[in-house]
């Protein structure tokens, strides 16, 4: 078969060497001699699979596996690294930020060939069970508006063809559904409890879920305490996984409940933590952070904003709140108490009643960062560390 294969490669001769050969056999060959170039290609060109040395200038091999993996557009491309470091370290590691294979160079030119072919057969066969990205909402303290932000970003989403799958991790008394309109008394995460979890699959998961009229999925947390119902470690996490198999994207609206986000922390992509900007609400934002770092998610953990004070009466500002958070604000949503009330009232999230208006530009640009989240926090970690060598 013929694919379209990228060679990242700094040494110009094994580079020119490779395509050379991968010519003669007709594949079409895209070339890049650092790891920037090489996401950038990879990004544009979609190519079917990439050869990756490890040791190349401005981003080496893992940390472009890395970028590959965490961007939507390109965590299914399969990689093949090439290295002349053949430590056992040096494999594992690859093959950990998850690189397909791992091939010391010089390369067998048959052997280059077959591993070439046997991955991409490979990663098409898997192609239906790609992991989507998870990620996790928290509120700083109780009514600050997490679940409604929430419905509204998953419907931008949906709007822009990224179906999100929805799941309320509320145990029970959880009121995501609602805001579609739906209830979970029928069908609900407690449901799933009655199988073992061995047996929750994606179908299972799916079949448990509410679908609203715009495509949407929900899975509802109960309404009522379900006395049939145990939830398990087991359970939640496999229902959480599983989801991620079902959609390329799964929002959790967490609960305050250390035990419960301990469960699911290993599968979320991203900790967004949404707070007011009153003072109760940073204090309580800035102890929940800090909690969050310490539990390992300092480098995942982002913010979303809500203001809750007309502008006359608002003390800080997304960058404020950065710099007293210590992590980045994807965005901040302004004071509109009346809109959301309607909304709320007529369990319609705001984006479905209307759309192209400031309101959809805001959930845009929070939608935005979350799609390339990796990149998103890199970039404001490295500035905030620029800073603070200025600073000092």
């Amino acid at each position: 078969m013929v694919y379209k294969i990228l060679i990242a490669e700094d040494e110009v001769t094994m580079r020119r060497l490779m395509a050379t050969l991968l010519k003669r056999h007709n594949h079409e060959i895209i070339e890049a001699g650092d790891g920037e170039a090489a996401f950038a290609l990879a990004h544009e060109h979609q190519p079917d699979i990439i050869l990756l040395d490890v040791m190349m200038p401005i981003a080496d091999g893992f940390e472009t596996v890395r970028r590959l993996r965490a961007n939507p557009d390109t965590e299914s491309i399969p990689v093949i690294f090439l290295s002349a470091k053949g430590q056992v370290e040096d494999r594992v590691e690859g093959l950990r930020l998850g690189g397909d294979d791992y091939i010391i160079k010089p390369a067998e030119p048959a052997e280059l060939l077959a591993r070439i072919d046997s991955v991409i057969l490979r990663s098409r066969r898997e192609a239906r069970r790609r992991k989507g990205q998870v990620f996790g909402f928290m509120g700083a303290k109780g009514g600050v508006g997490k679940t409604t932000a929430i419905a509204n970003l998953a419907v931008h989403f949906n709007n822009n063809g990224r179906t999100p799958f929805l799941i309320d991790m509320n145990l029970v008394f959880g009121n995501l559904a609602e805001q579609f309109g739906l209830s979970g008394v029928d069908s609900s995460l407690a449901h799933l409890t009655t199988l073992p979890h061995e047996e929750i699959d994606v179908a299972a998961v799916q079949n448990a879920a509410l679908r609203h009229s715009s495509g949407i999925s929900i899975l509802a947390s109960p309404p009522i305490v379900p006395s049939w119902a145990t939830f398990s470690t087991d359970h939640l996490r496999v229902i959480v996984e599983q989801a991620a198999f079902a959609e390329r994207f799964v929002f959790l609206d967490l609960p305050r409940d250390p035990d419960v986000l301990e469960v699911v922390a290993e599968q979320i992509s991203g900790l967004i933590l949404v707070l007011t900007s009153e003072p109760a609400g940073l204090r309580t934002g800035q102890a929940v952070a800090a909690y969050l770092n310490n539990a390992g998610m300092h480098d995942r953990i982002s913010a979303i904003l809500i203001h809750r004070a007309p502008n006359e009466h608002q003390y800080v500002d997304a960058s404020k709140v950065a710099e007293y958070l210590g992590c980045l604000v994807l965005g901040a949503i302004p004071y509109k108490p009346d809109v959301y009330l309607r909304a709320e009232y007529d369990q319609v999230p705001l984006l479905l009643k209307s759309s192209g208006n400031s309101d959809a530009t805001i959930f845009d640009k929070i939608g935005t960062r979350l799609l390339n989240y990796v990149d998103t926090l890199e970039q404001f970690q490295k500035q905030q560390s620029f800073q603070s060598r200025r600073l000092t």
